[in-house]
């Protein structure tokens, strides 16, 4: 099931191809199956591109789960779109899962999100209330976070740097920018609890990153999960050719916090 995210033409719109039409991809699960529960899914991609790995296949595994996966078709900035538009359409998403909770059977007070790498960035703005100019208000944040091997931060040396230009475009440099969307720095009350993992082996992406948005959590008395797997390379999605049980633990803990 696809939806537009946007009634007429997206805020920020540079053209009316497909690439300047975000959308949601929604995978419901079999009925009897059915938690009440879903996730907005963020992919990967480094704000390039949107990986399938960890777009279609997350909604799959978490559909099989019993919560329904919804694939956030955000606009990249290969595309030529940067903040805010990428952020807006990441809080548009949510507004869109609420208002269509009835329709599709949701507990919209039961809508959390997982995001992958530059997906991951994402949803890090997302948990710690980062805004975009333009974007309607959404009432609060979403309910839970899972952050995979994520770009968490747009600073030296933890940053990624493809992400970060994608995402700052011509502010790239400017170190003030940096710090506003570095997300070990603007953890903060009113981010809900986490789920956060990564491999120690991931040369693309440093795990620095995910400790150090743990420890900002841990810090603050947010509950969380911090799961270091030992091998694995970036983008390894779903990782079960790895032998990692990373979606085991994962839905272990959404189960536990009423998923």
């Amino acid at each position: 099931m696809r939806a537009r995210l946007w009634d007429g033409p997206a805020p920020y719109a540079c053209g009316t191809e497909a690439a300047d039409i975000p959308h949601l991809d929604v995978y419901l699960p079999e009925p009897e199956r059915a938690t009440g529960a879903g996730m907005l899914i963020l992919p990967g991609g480094a704000y390039t591109f949107l990986s399938e790995k960890s777009g279609v296949q997350y909604a799959r595994w978490l559909a099989d789960a019993g919560i329904a996966g919804m694939v956030v078709n955000f606009r990249l900035g290969s595309a030529g779109y940067r903040y805010p538009a990428i952020l807006a359409d990441a809080w548009r998403a949510l507004a869109v899962a609420r208002s269509n909770a009835q329709r599709w059977s949701l507990d919209p007070d039961r809508i959390g999100v997982i995001g992958t790498s530059a997906g991951g960035h994402l949803a890090a703005m997302m948990l710690t209330g980062v805004t975009a100019d333009g974007a309607e208000p959404v009432g609060t944040r979403p309910a839970l976070g899972v952050l995979c091997y994520s770009v968490i931060s747009m600073l030296d040396p933890l940053a990624h740097h493809e992400t970060r230009g994608n995402f700052l475009g011509d502010l790239a440099d400017d170190e003030e920018t940096q710090r506003r969307f570095s997300g070990e720095l603007l953890v903060d009350d009113g981010v809900p609890p986490c789920f956060v993992w990564h491999t120690l082996a991931d040369e693309e992406v440093t795990a620095v990153g995910s400790m150090k948005f743990a420890r900002a959590l841990h810090d603050r008395g947010i509950r969380y999960e911090l799961h270091l797997y030992q091998t694995g390379p970036h983008a390894s999605g779903l990782a079960r050719d790895l032998g990692l049980r990373w979606t085991d633990d994962c839905v272990r803990w959404l189960r536990g916090h009423g998923f």
